[in-house]
């Protein structure tokens, strides 16, 4: 990038918007250092791409949908390191029983029920939510998707989201209604 290519607003772009994904990363990771990353990540792509940007008004989308690809990325590095570092475990630790205890869960909340989402449901939610993005036409440009997909996709989160948080509140109706379903099940297996 050259004089000219600094002239036409890189500078201003990074100083208005780098809190921004920056706070879009920090909600996305457990570290603040990996969200960071993401932010530089995000800003060196942008240089590169900055002869392809969008209209001005589009610019936030834009570093959103290369920090999400980031996010993305930082995520599949820490998931392999965490499974590299469970492995390396497992050898030290062989043959020690695990505690049962660990795996129960004693309450939902909403950020368990968010985790429960699919992954597509989840990052509409929080641009939404953490975001502020409530334009179906720049929610669009960040998930790569026309404006009716993208209303259609919020609308279908909501009410997945809805449902599991449902289930948290009533998970004895929940299970009856499992018992239930595998009962009608099993008494159309045997007619």
């Amino acid at each position: 990038m050259d004089a000219q290519d600094c002239e036409d607003g890189f500078p201003e772009v990074f100083d208005r918007y780098a809190p921004a994904i920056l706070r879009y990363a920090q909600r996305r990771l457990d570290s603040r250092d990996a969200a960071q990353d993401v932010v530089s990540d995000t800003f060196t792509s942008a240089w590169r791409h900055w002869n392809r940007r969008p209209a001005p008004a589009e610019l936030l989308p834009w570093l959103y949908a290369i920090a999400g690809n980031s996010v993305r990325d930082q995520r599949r590095s820490a998931e392999r390191q965490r499974r590299l570092t469970g492995r390396l475990s497992a050898l030290r630790r062989a043959r020690h029983a695990a505690d049962p205890a660990e795996g129960v869960v004693l309450g939902r909340s909403i950020s368990e029920a968010l985790a429960r989402l699919p992954a597509a449901d989840r990052e509409v939610l929080l641009l939404i939510a953490w975001e502020g993005q409530t334009d179906a036409r720049m929610l669009g440009l960040v998930l790569g998707l026309r404006p009716a997909s993208a209303r259609s996709r919020v609308l279908r989160a909501r009410r997945r989201l809805r449902a599991l948080l449902d289930e948290a509140d009533n998970p004895a109706a929940s299970a009856a209604d499992q018992v239930s379903a595998a009962a009608v099940r099993q008494t159309a297996k045997e007619t």
